[in-house]
């Protein structure tokens, strides 16, 4: 059984579900996963408060998951625990120069630069606005193949890891054209459909780092933020698109994990799932 410990530092919408999609009936007995998290802070006293909870973890994979993983709080947990354990970063922003650090220290990272940034702006966003913006992607990563390509990057390990292999770890920084041409779609116009909410997504990041960050006017804060949250509700909107298309020419591809953790498939909505030949 391979032991993974998720260590989750601030939030992006990847932190949600990253560990949940690689057992998602809770039948899985090649994989035992346990999730260590400081919430939404991401400061170093936040991550060096997991310190003690990752020891007392029997680990074979660790797995940091953080907005803009250069900040020092995840950073932190790479350093300390890249010798001892195989360790994977997924955030959705990591500069070109840490990404070859990472990869020369042999620490594995998914980036994924369509995970936005939400506009934190206190006279906008509330708790239900924030609910809203990430079921929004959470949908969008869904129907476009986000979740199923990482799910494969990370099954890929798990598997090499179950041999006793030191494993190969991916070092992807993921790109919208790259997940739509890799997702099994069968309409031709499911993958421009999928690429475009990706691409919504990615500038809706940019507007609201920009309304955030950059922008000085209060009410021109307000409404650059609010546009990227409505963008990011129509990138939703055409991700479910996407899923409707598949399902009415009844070929949508599922992919469920079995007991010992292969990936099965099945495209046929009354076809038993099987293991691809």
């Amino acid at each position: 059984m391979v032991k993974i410990t998720f260590v989750k530092i601030g939030n992006i919408t990847l932190t949600t579900l990253v560990d949940i999609m690689l057992d998602e009936r809770a039948s899985r007995t090649d994989i035992d996963a346990t999730v260590i998290s400081s919430s939404t802070k991401m400061k170093p006293e936040a991550a060096e408060r997991l310190f003690p909870l990752i020891d007392q973890v029997e680990t074979d994979l660790l797995v940091m998951i953080s907005p803009n993983a250069n900040d020092k709080g995840p950073q932190s947990v790479i350093d300390k625990y890249k010798e001892k354990y195989p360790v994977i970063v997924v955030s959705d922003a990591a500069d070109k120069e840490m990404r070859a650090k990472w990869k020369e220290e042999g620490v594995g990272y998914i980036i994924a630069p369509f995970d936005p940034m939400i506009g934190a702006k206190l006279d906008f966003l509330d708790p239900t606005e924030m609910c809203l913006f990430n079921g929004y992607i959470i949908t969008a990563f869904s129907a476009t193949g986000v979740f199923a390509y990482i799910t494969k990057l990370f099954d890929d390990v798990i598997g090499q890891l179950k041999t006793g292999s030191k494993p190969e770890l991916p070092n992807n920084y993921l790109s919208s054209i790259g997940i739509v041409t890799s997702y099994p779609f069968t309409n031709e116009y499911s993958r421009p459909k999928a690429m475009a909410a990706l691409n919504i997504l990615n500038e809706a990041g940019k507007l609201n780092v920009n309304g955030c960050f950059v922008e000085k006017d209060k009410d021109r804060q307000l409404i650059k933020v609010a546009a990227a949250h409505e963008m990011v509700r129509q990138a939703s909107f055409l991700a479910d698109e996407v899923r409707e298309l598949e399902k009415a020419v009844n070929h949508l591809v599922r992919t469920p994990h079995n007991k010992e953790g292969k990936i099965l498939h099945k495209a046929h909505f009354f076809d038993k799932a099987h293991e691809k030949q």
